[in-house]
């Protein structure tokens, strides 16, 4: 049973693997939530800001990736911004819950420009559902009981320079290397590492006509030990009601284009914003499935009349 232990330890670093070592939420709409990439976004518009989301990923594909969300984001007084979420993310028989916080000041740099920094904090708890694997020999203490790696506290760091039409933020979400280990008296059992991870990202808002914005943007993903990331966004906007454009998830480091896809918004109501995107696998996954969806839901509030009609899209 050690054998089948090792092969089943190998399965959960290779799913890890394809999925691109995916330690921190994937998110398809980061540009309507940037907070959840860089703490530096709590509070940077004049606007606030509560949702939820749900992640969808490589459906039909047993234990693939599914992530939920609940945030606010908070403008206060003083220049200060505060925003705070939970995290569910599932892979296989792993199961994580975070719960962060950030606070983030604006400091204006000239009439354009303004330079936010922010600080992050979380608390996170890693559980591995051993006993939900099916075991061919009844009674193996190797699956009779579950994993859990108690709280974990971390912390993160960001910066954001941003004016009326365009934005660049680079963040360190998770600043400490976090090793999860369990051993028998004489085995190596198993092994999950936290690494560090980079965003770099960028926008800007173009106006095509007096009702039609463009919103161009990128983000860029580094992690040790997992390929270099690229997205790409193109995003039409219809007079803040109607939003429309394609998405593109690439592998820099094996040079190719992992998923393409598109992005909808709607505004259902005067506060309500309603979100999906739907992503198609290029590479070797699209083998075993042809699909990712993301929904969200948010409620604005606090948006000043005159600005309603030219809003920048990267809250």
């Amino acid at each position: 049973m050690k054998k089948l232990k090792t092969i089943i330890a190998l399965a959960t670093l290779l799913i890890t693997s394809v999925v691109q070592a995916q330690q921190e939420p994937m998110y398809g709409q980061y540009i309507f939530n940037n907070s959840v990439l860089n703490p530096a976004q709590a509070g940077a518009e004049n606007v606030s800001q509560w949702g939820v989301l749900s992640r969808f990923q490589f459906v039909g594909i047993d234990g693939a990736p599914n992530t939920n969300t609940a945030y606010v984001n908070l403008r206060l007084p003083r220049q200060l911004g505060l925003a705070v979420g939970l995290y569910q993310d599932k892979l296989g028989i792993e199961e994580h819950f975070q719960l962060q916080a950030d606070l983030a000041y604006h400091a204006r740099l000239s009439d354009r420009w303004r330079l936010s920094a922010g600080i992050r904090g979380m608390a996170s708890n890693h559980n591995f559902y051993f006993r939900r694997l099916q075991n061919l020999q009844p009674g193996d203490p190797y699956f009779a009981e579950n994993i859990n790696s108690g709280i974990m506290l971390n912390a993160g760091a960001g910066l954001l320079l941003s004016s009326q039409r365009s934005f660049f933020g680079v963040s360190m979400p998770r600043v400490f290397v976090k090793d999860l280990q369990v051993y028998d008296p004489d085995n190596y059992l198993f092994f999950n590492e936290k690494n560090r991870h980079l965003f770099a990202y960028a926008g800007t808002n173009i106006h095509m006509a007096q009702s039609f914005v463009f919103v161009p943007s990128t983000l860029f993903k580094y992690a040790d030990d997992a390929p270099v990331q690229l997205d790409l966004n193109a995003i039409f906007v219809y007079d803040d009601v109607f939003s429309f454009g394609p998405v593109m998830r690439s592998n820099l480091t094996d040079g190719w284009v992992d998923a393409v896809g598109f992005l909808v918004g709607l505004r259902i109501a005067e506060n309500w914003q309603f979100g999906y995107v739907y992503e198609y696998p290029t590479n070797n996954l699209n083998l075993v499935t042809k699909q990712t969806h993301e929904i969200s839901l948010r409620f604005i509030w606090g948006r000043e009349r005159d600005r309603f009609r030219s809003p920048r899209y990267f809250l």
